[in-house]
C-alpha cells in the first residue's frame, strides 16, 4: 500500500465532538417509534460513557458481550468499546446517553488522582460493571411523572416542571444498593432539561463524580488480575500502539511477534489468551471501526474508505463489514441512526 494511504489514527476517531469547552460532557436523549430495530450500529469514541433507558427494552452490546436493559436500567461504556444497540421489545425505545471525556475527573492523566481512579480503567486493569440492572422485585414507576419540588436530592430549587424524576422512587433512593445508588443518580441526571445544564454545570459534575465512586467500588481486575496477566498486557501494549499507528498498512505476524519479542507461536497464545481472540481478529475488528468514521464523517467512495482503512479488496471489506456491523458499508453511510455517537 501507498505511503499516501496511511492515515494516523487520530483522523479515524470519531469526528463528532460530545462535549464542548463550556461543558465537558453531554446528554443524548433518543426515542425510536415501534418497528424499529436497529437503533444504532456499532461505533466507538474516546469518551466514557453512561446509557440510561427511559421506555421500553434495548439489547446494548459492548464488545460482543450483549446486555437487555429496561426502563430504569443503565449500563457504563468504557472509552474506545465498540457499542451498538437494538429494540429488544414490540414497543417503543427511549434512552438518554451521557457522554465525558477523562478530562472532566481530572484533566492531567500522569497526577496521582488519574494513576488510581482512571488511567486503570481506561487501560483495561480494572473493569467496571457494564450493565446495570433493578434490584429484585423493584417496581419502576412512569418516568415522565414530576415530583414535589425540592423533593429530589440535589434538586432543592427545582419546580415540578423542572424536574422529571417519578413521584415515588423510594425504591431507588441512594440508601439501598450500589445499583439504586447508581440508576438513582442516572435518574438525578437525565432529569435536568437541556436549558438547564449550563446552570446545573456544579451538580452534574458531583453526580459523574458519584457515578465513578460507586463503579470503582464494584471494579474487578481485568482479565485474571495477576502478576503474569499484567506482565502479558505490559508486553502487549506496543503491539496494539503499533497496529492503531499503522492499521492501514500490510501488518505480518512476524511484524507483531518481533515488537513483543515473542516467538510467532508464543505471541499468538498470549495475544489470544489476553485479548480473548487472534491478533488477525484484532486487527480486522480495528480496521472495520475506522471505517465506520470515514463512512459518517467523510465524501469518499467507499472503495477509498476500504483502502485507507487497510482492505485491498473491496469484496472483502463488504464483507467483513457486514459480519462484524451487520449490513453493509453503504446502508451503514445512509441510514445510520444518532450519528455515530452512542
Amino acid at each position: 500500500m501507498e505511503a499516501k494511504s496511511t492515515l494516523s489514527r487520530q483522523q479515524y476517531e470519531e469526528k463528532i465532538s460530545h462535549t464542548t469547552a463550556d461543558l465537558p460532557f453531554a446528554l443524548h436523549r433518543l426515542s425510536y417509534p415501534a418497528g424499529t430495530d436497529i437503533l444504532f450500529y456499532q461505533h466507538w469514541h474516546k469518551e466514557f460513557e453512561f446509557i440510561m433507558v427511559t421506555d421500553g427494552l434495548l439489547e446494548l452490546t459492548i464488545e460482543s458481550r450483549p446486555h437487555v436493559l429496561q426502563a430504569g436500567e443503565g449500563a457504563f461504556i468504557n472509552a474506545s468499546f465498540s457499542h451498538s444497540g437494538r429494540n429488544a421489545g414490540t414497543g417503543s425505545c427511549s434512552f438518554t446517553a451521557l457522554d465525558f471525556s477523562y478530562e472532566l475527573l481530572d484533566e492531567n492523566p500522569h497526577s496521582h488522582f488519574s494513576r488510581k481512579y482512571i488511567n486503570p480503567v481506561l487501560e483495561g486493569y480494572l473493569l467496571f460493571p457494564e450493565a446495570v440492572h433493578l434490584p429484585e422485585n423493584t417496581v419502576v414507576p412512569p418516568v415522565d411523572t414530576a415530583i414535589p419540588a425540592g423533593a429530589a436530592p440535589g434538586y432543592p430549587e427545582h419546580s415540578a416542571a423542572e424536574s422529571q424524576l417519578p413521584q415515588d422512587f423510594s425504591s431507588l433512593l441512594p440508601d439501598s444498593s450500589w445499583q439504586s445508588k447508581l440508576l438513582f443518580t442516572l435518574t438525578e441526571i437525565e432529569s435536568c432539561t437541556d436549558d438547564m445544564l449550563s446552570k446545573r454545570e456544579l451538580f452534574l459534575k458531583s453526580r459523574i463524580y458519584l457515578l465513578w465512586e460507586l463503579l470503582f467500588q464494584q471494579a474487578q481486575p481485568g482479565g485474571s488480575g495477576n502478576r503474569q496477566e499484567r506482565h502479558n498486557r505490559e508486553r502487549l501494549s506496543p503491539v496494539l500502539s503499533y497496529i492503531r499507528e499503522h492499521f492501514s498498512e500490510e501488518l505480518s505476524l512476524a511484524q507483531l511477534a518481533n515488537i513483543a519479542a515473542l516467538s510467532e507461536g508464543r505471541f499468538c497464545r498470549i495475544f489470544r489468551e489476553t485479548m480473548n481472540q487472534t491478533p488477525f481478529q484484532y486487527i480486522m475488528h480495528y480496521r472495520v471501526m475506522q471505517s465506520c468514521s470515514l463512512l459518517t464523517e467523510t465524501d469518499l467512495p467507499i472503495g477509498e474508505i476500504a483502502l485507507r482503512s487497510g482492505f485491498n479488496n473491496i469484496s472483502y471489506y463488504n464483507k467483513t463489514f457486514l459480519k462484524q456491523i451487520g449490513c453493509t458499508p453503504k446502508h451503514y453511510r445512509t441510514y445510520t441512526v444518532f450519528g455515530t455517537s452512542g
